[in-house]
């Protein structure tokens, strides 16, 4: 028998070693997603800080917005202009400085409207204005020349402002003037054609200031001085040998607008229409004086008269026609002085002399002469009413409801009121002596003090500042005191002054209390020109 084989029980074989190459890769899976895990939150972290900063840019941007249509619903309305505004829209805190917004009740954002310290009025040095810029206080380069197509008067004006040279000025009114003959010292499109890149002359009237900026010789230092960021104030960067200057865009401008209407913006009475008894009518309806409307007539019918009985000058009186007696006998003629109340006006004569200047009412007499049997010729001369002392009244009411012009719209001119010294050295005829007299007589609004209404027609320059009648007459269709286009600056920010600003310049039309913008430019990429945070 063979015995059955030994076994022996298997033995457990001695394990291996682990290896970690699982472990590891799952932790480098892990650190890998939660790298992408933060990337991609930080990135959408940014996407949302980026939204959030979008967001608000177009907040602040609201903000500066609703600061524009705010101004223009004040200014467009005379209520608002009178009661909420004082009058004063030129420097008034209360109503342009940090203005909130609110939602539910709650602050979402401010707005400041910030104006450049006007030349002509008096405010602290680096100081703003809280309000608005007067566009009719500057030079309308377009108005002048369509007063003086030759572009002579232009040349007049423009040669008188600072810094300015014979041949810019030249160079200025070819650009403007509707010919292509250069001036002595100017430049046509031959000159510009010769450039890079090459352009023409535009011979044309201009539709902003900045257009200067392709004429010869004016620079953008010219035009606008050290004012890099156009906020109107010397700021810490802002820096010049001849000291600040906001250069020629203080004085210059193409937007300011007049239309030929009373202070109610109804039209005014044409005092040169040909019927003379409707002129009449519509006189008295303005309640003028009976003796007023009366010699406005006699002075259509028979013009102006001096000692002679030839056309005067305004700065004839009565002292020149008498001295100190009521008539006087030169050979066949005797010169008496006549009363308006008993002269009977005769309709049937026409209005054969034409009134060039509401000043030709100042200070100017009548002379009707009748012949006699004997031959003798007897001259009565009719002394204007407005030469009383009391006649400030009728003067006032002359000035708003008349005009020796029938056009609804009058080529813009210079608001006396507002306008800087260096503006008004450039109306013609007027000397630095009655600029002189202009400045210490008108209101400084800069500091906040309301306009009287001797101030609201140009008689004041006769009644107050006691300038030349004669002197007026000529410079009558250059000045104004009206003002129906406003240069506004709106910033727009948030309560906390944290986070983005937005800064805003507009030039609104008044329009007869409907408001347009007529210019539209966003100032923020030059900074934000405003800080509330800064100390007053």
């Amino acid at each position: 028998m063979i015995p059955e084989p030994q076994t022996t029980p298997p033995t457990s074989a001695k394990p291996g070693k682990r290896r970690g190459v699982v472990l590891i890769a799952v932790l480098l899976v892990v650190t890998i997603l939660a790298l992408v895990g933060y990337q991609y939150g930080d990135l959408m972290f940014s996407e949302y800080k980026a939204s959030e900063n979008a967001h608000r840019n177009v907040q602040a941007r609201l903000f500066a917005e609703s600061g524009i249509h705010y101004t223009a619903a004040l200014l467009a309305s005379n209520k608002n202009y009178v009661n909420m505004l004082g009058s004063n829209p030129w420097n008034n805190p209360d109503m342009f400085k940090d203005r909130k917004l609110e939602s539910d009740g709650k602050v979402v954002g401010m707005f400041s409207i910030i104006a450049p310290p006007n030349a002509g009025m008096n405010t602290a040095e680096g100081m703003f204005n809280f309000g608005v810029l007067d566009e009719s206080s500057k030079i309308n380069l377009n108005a002048i020349m369509k007063m003086d197509s030759s572009g002579q008067t232009l040349h007049d004006m423009l040669i008188l402002l600072p810094n300015m040279t014979e041949e810019v000025v030249d160079a200025i009114v070819d650009w403007l003037d509707s010919d292509s003959d250069q001036r002595s010292s100017g430049a046509e499109t031959s000159y510009y054609l010769g450039q890079m890149p090459a352009y023409r002359a535009k011979n044309g009237p201009i539709d902003s200031i900045d257009e200067l900026l392709l004429v010869r010789g004016v620079t953008r230092e010219l035009l606008y001085g050290s004012d890099v960021n156009r906020n109107g104030i010397q700021d810490a960067n802002e820096t010049a040998e001849d000291g600040f200057s906001r250069g020629w865009s203080a004085f210059l401008t193409v937007h300011s607008r007049e239309a030929n209407s009373d202070s109610d913006g109804k039209a005014t009475v044409y005092l040169n229409n040909t019927d003379l008894t409707q002129l009449n009518v519509l006189l008295l309806d303005k309640e003028l004086s009976d003796d007023l409307v009366k010699y406005i007539t006699m002075y259509r019918q028979y013009g102006p008269a001096s000692t002679s009985g030839s056309t005067q000058s305004l700065g004839s009186t009565l002292s020149a026609l008498f001295g100190r007696s009521s008539s006087s006998t030169t050979g066949n003629t005797t010169t008496v002085q006549g009363k308006l109340a008993d002269y009977q006006v005769k309709y049937t004569r026409s209005g054969r002399f034409k009134i060039e200047s509401i000043f030709d009412i100042i200070g100017s007499a009548v002379s009707i002469s009748t012949t006699g049997k004997d031959k003798k010729v007897v001259k009565t001369i009719y002394a204007s009413p407005l030469l009383d002392n009391g006649a400030g009244e009728q003067i006032y009411k002359l000035f708003n409801f008349t005009s020796p012009i029938e056009d609804a719209e009058l080529a813009a001119r210079i608001n006396v009121n507002t306008a800087p010294r260096e503006v008004l050295l450039t109306i013609p005829e007027i000397t630095e002596a009655d600029v002189d007299k202009v400045l210490n007589i008108r209101a400084n609004m800069g500091e906040g003090e309301e306009l009287d209404s001797i101030f609201l027609t140009p008689a004041w320059l006769f009644t107050e500042a006691g300038l030349n009648p004669l002197t007026l007459r000529k410079a009558e269709k250059y000045v104004t005191t009206r003002t129906q286009v406003y240069r506004v600056q709106s910033v727009g920010y948030f309560d906390n002054n944290k986070g983005p600003s937005v800064r805003l310049e507009a030039v609104i039309d008044m329009n007869h209390g409907r408001p347009r913008i007529v210019s539209w430019r966003d100032l923020t990429e030059l900074g934000r020109g405003y800080d509330p945070s800064a100390p007053p």
